[in-house]
Formats: C-alpha cells, structure tokens, sequence
C-alpha cells in the first residue's frame, strides 16, 4: 500500500530513521485542490507543525512510499500522530500518470495557522530538493522557511 508524505515526510531520510525504517520511495505523488498550512502548535519545538487543508485549484506535492498496513497502524500510535492527527485514504497522483489510494495524516483539530517550526520546515526542504519536485513547489517551501521561527 502507498503512504503519501508531504511536510516532515517529505524527506525519505527522516521517514526511515524516525517513522517506517522499511518505507521504500516509489515516486513523487500529486495531491489536488489542496494545500499545505501550519494548523497545529508543538510546545515541544515552539512552532507549528503541517497539515494540508481543502484550498480549490491548489496542489500539494510529495513522496508515495510503499509500506504495509502494519506499519500504518504502528505509526498510528506514535505519540507524533495519536490524537493529533488522524489517517485517511485519498486518490493521489503519481508521476506516473495513475490515481492510486495513499493514506495521509491531517491535523485533526486545525487551528492556527502557526509559523512554522523552523527545523521542520529544513527537513520539508531537503525532501523536496532530494525529491526533485517543482522549483515553485521548493520555492513555496522556502517561503515558509523565512516564516518560520
């Protein structure tokens, strides 16, 4: 089955090391009419964390990666993801011109929005950059980094 990562998960480095040490990235995904904010607040790191919100004619771009379903529900009890974000399945764009389901976490209770962790936001960053995604997508991540705290 696909996870599709689009802030921290972004970056393959941090998916392996933190998350799913057996994620294997298959391809860059595409998300329509939907965008990445900031909705939720992390005292830990003074800054807010993403999500991706309902946003007409936007896109949001990421990383699809194989992983299994136990994975999936391992990481559902991390405490980065209990009760803060919840999984849902969505059709998601591959590169390679195919819808294919991918589960995602979004922000349960959204608020904010937040300025951005500054050190989540470098990994977003070196993720999109490794990934090759659009100079406009890096760019917008980029301007989050100037906004970021």
């Amino acid at each position: 089955m696909f996870h599709f990562g689009y802030g921290s998960n972004l970056s393959i480095e941090f998916v392996q090391e933190k998350l799913i040490p057996n994620a294997k990235l298959v391809m860059k995904g595409y998300l329509p009419n939907f965008e990445v904010r900031f909705p939720f607040w992390s005292e830990e790191v003074q800054g807010g964390y993403s999500g991706i919100m309902e946003a007409p004619g936007e896109l949001v771009q990421g990383a699809l990666y194989e992983v299994t379903e136990q994975e999936l529900i391992e990481l559902d009890d991390l405490d980065v993801y209990k009760d803060l974000y919840r999984r849902e399945t969505f059709l998601v764009l591959g590169e390679d011109g195919e819808f294919h389901p991918a589960d995602l976490y979004r922000v349960i209770e959204p608020k904010g929005p937040f300025p951005p962790s500054r050190g989540y936001v470098e990994i977003m960053l070196s993720g999109a950059k490794n990934l090759g995604l659009d100079p406009d997508y890096i760019e917008k991540i980029e301007e989050f980094h100037r906004q970021s705290q």
